[in-house]
């Protein structure tokens, strides 16, 4: 695990363990077991990021009942010490496990920064202000570089590795013709014909001939067959082949390497054009119409959810500026901030609001933090009281947000939703 990260944690006091060897054994066990856990189901880390980052988190959240017990299987007199819940204690082991995981995978990463950094303009952060931003910027370095790497155009020119074809040790046995059977075939054209015509009467004699053609080539035919079958049995097959399929595998493995790089920057290509082309013509895919057309409650709703349907889970930061800037398009108030409790009115009013609750995920009703955007769709589907938008999310009412931030941080969630569950 990251010591550094653990040891800021220590001196940030946002909790004292005083010079306890034996306490930090047990806070590093603590932290290495959440990270097990948390590695068997990524749709539990947007939860225990809203967590981690709330310095007023709830007492009775579920999460820290969660963390508290893992931590008491090895700090077992954790209660002797902190009667009441020790909430920074438990913050500090999932702020340390979050940092372990996201520095492990990218895709881990991402999730966490993404969720935190949506609930991050409306914490009141205290001692622990410096490691949560240090936690934000390590794991959106590693996020957005793993991004970027999706995203990016390949400018060198493909080349195909090749290399040189080799046979090696390729030997063949000594090869000779058979003197026996040369000789003894010969002999045999030398000798009386069947006819009774012998040498003595010349090869102009047409029946000799015939017999000593035959022979002659008899002998040489045997002769040279006996000495191919010698070269068959010396000769090593997989001296040859061996090399051959080396080779080709090695070709094989190039020109794949090479047909990737120039797919992905392709399907980069296309990505770029497809969304320049969405925030062009100001189309809902989704409704069938322009974005001038729908309601402004529901247009960052609408936005956020249509931009999560065309992009691929892992997106560069550049992708929420472009939502931004779409937004801000079609917003005559621009600069300006609306409050939540503003918000959920206008969107409590507007008569068009089903058209959007179809489009947004349903999602499994539960006790304890949740996002703003899984607040909307329970509100959205008479699930949730406005009263409870504090208690649920982190928020206060009064809060005041840009409709244009609003709509990234329902693009946010909806992405963390896609990467927690693969």
């Amino acid at each position: 695990m990251d010591d550094n990260f653990l040891q800021s944690t220590l001196k940030s006091g946002l909790f004292d363990i005083g010079d306890s060897d034996e306490r930090l054994k047990w806070l590093k066990q603590s932290v290495a077991a959440l990270v097990k856990l948390l590695k068997k189901d990524y749709s539990l880390l947007p939860n225990y990021s809203l967590v981690a980052l709330d310095p007023n988190i709830s007492d009775k959240e579920p999460i820290l009942n969660d963390v508290e017990e893992i931590v008491t299987k090895y700090w077992k007199a954790l209660r002797g010490k902190y009667p009441d819940m020790p909430r920074n204690i438990h913050r500090g082991v999932i702020l340390n496990a979050l940092m372990e995981l996201g520095n492990e995978d990218p895709i881990a990463a991402r999730i966490i920064y993404l969720t935190s950094t949506n609930f991050y303009p409306y914490t009141k952060l205290g001692k622990e202000k410096d490691i949560v931003s240090t936690l934000l910027t390590e794991l959106g370095e590693i996020a957005e570089d793993h991004a970027v790497e999706e995203w990016s155009l390949i400018e060198e020119e493909p080349k195909l590795r090749l290399g040189k074809l080799k046979i090696d040790n390729l030997q063949f046995g000594k090869i000779e013709l058979d003197d026996e059977i040369v000789r003894s075939k010969l002999n045999e054209a030398l000798s009386n014909a069947p006819s009774g015509h012998g040498p003595n009467h010349g090869l102009h004699n047409p029946q000799y001939k015939e017999h000593f053609k035959g022979k002659t080539t008899e002998a040489i035919t045997q002769s040279f067959d006996s000495a191919f079958s010698d070269l068959n049995k010396a000769l090593n097959s997989s001296a040859i082949e061996d090399p051959i399929n080396k080779f080709l595998a090695t070709f094989k493995k190039s020109l794949d390497e090479n047909l990737k790089s120039s797919f992905d920057s392709i399907l980069a290509v296309e990505r770029r054009s497809k969304l320049l082309w969405w925030k062009e013509t100001l189309y809902s895919p989704s409704l069938k119409k322009s974005y001038r057309e729908v309601s402004k409650p529901i247009l960052p709703i609408l936005m956020g959810s249509d931009l999560n349907e065309q992009v691929t889970e892992i997106t560069p930061i550049s992708v929420d500026y472009l939502l931004r800037d779409t937004l801000l398009i079609l917003n005559e108030n621009k600069g300006e901030k609306i409050k939540f409790k503003d918000f959920f009115d206008s969107l409590t009013k507007d008569s068009t609001k089903s058209e959007v609750t179809s489009l947004l995920p349903e999602i499994i009703e539960s006790e304890g933090r949740i996002s703003v955007t899984d607040f909307i769709v329970l509100f959205l589907n008479d699930k949730a009281k406005l009263k409870d938008f504090t208690d649920r999310t982190g928020i206060k009412l009064n809060d005041e947000v840009f409709i244009e931030d609003l709509s990234v941080t329902i693009f946010h969630d909806l992405l963390t939703k896609r990467l927690s569950s693969k």
